[in-house]
């Protein structure tokens, strides 16, 4: 049940992260190996928010322990699937080394946060960050290679979508920290705007899943 003074957006918002996970029922195992690890990221997402929730009823028990888990997770379940789409092999080779990288770098900074407050100033934006960039730059690889009937590719809905999804990201953590406790309704607008792009971008990562399936060939993933 939606607690009194939240915005039900928040929870859609929260509960749109299944859409992709119930377009993918239209393939079921015939669905594209990279088109599965959206869907598992998808559904760590699901499981991550279902069990803050489930925290937060606790009184004083903490849930920043499941951002430690979860922030790393997902961040190499969508390197992976981005490596999957790229093009020539020493692209793909960049994505998957960038993922021992990138959680070193997270293991670095994770130790100097203290509380949850600081962890979404500063952790989720630079992990956002670096997985818009990867979703942009496969997005538009992909698009200059294949420029004709980019809109039935999978790689397209999704990666436009993940690249929507992490670029809120990106300012919504730092805008928050600038204007909370000065401006409470602008921090709530600001929430409200992320959660509607938040359903946009999940809504077209669910059109991705439903893409027809590639043609069988030797050496594609996607």
């Amino acid at each position: 049940m939606v607690q009194r003074g939240t915005p039900w957006v928040l929870y859609a918002a929260s509960l749109s992260q299944a859409l992709p996970l119930l377009a993918a029922l239209r393939y079921g195992p015939r669905l594209p190996v990279a088109r599965k690890w959206v869907a598992l990221w998808c559904a760590t997402m699901l499981a991550s928010d279902a069990a803050q929730l489930w925290l937060r009823g606790g009184a004083g028990t903490s849930n920043l322990w499941i951002e430690y888990i979860v922030v790393p997770l997902h961040s190499t379940i969508m390197l992976w699937t981005l490596s999957l789409w790229q093009t020539d092999p020493i692209s793909r080779l960049a994505f998957r080394v960038a993922i021992p990288l990138h959680l070193l770098a997270l293991a670095a900074i994770i130790p100097a946060v203290e509380s949850g407050a600081a962890f979404y100033q500063f952790t989720r934006p630079f992990q956002s960050l670096v997985l818009m960039a990867a979703s942009l730059y496969t997005l538009v690889r992909r698009a200059s290679a294949e420029p004709e009937r980019v809109t039935s590719r999978d790689w397209f809905w999704i990666t436009l979508g993940t690249s929507m999804f992490f670029a809120i990201r990106v300012a919504l953590a730092p805008f928050v920290a600038i204007m909370l406790g000065t401006n409470t309704e602008l921090t709530r607008l600001a929430y409200v705007v992320s959660a509607w792009i938040d359903i946009a971008a999940l809504a077209l990562i669910a059109r991705g899943m439903v893409c027809p399936l590639p043609q069988t060939r030797s050496g594609g993933s996607s």
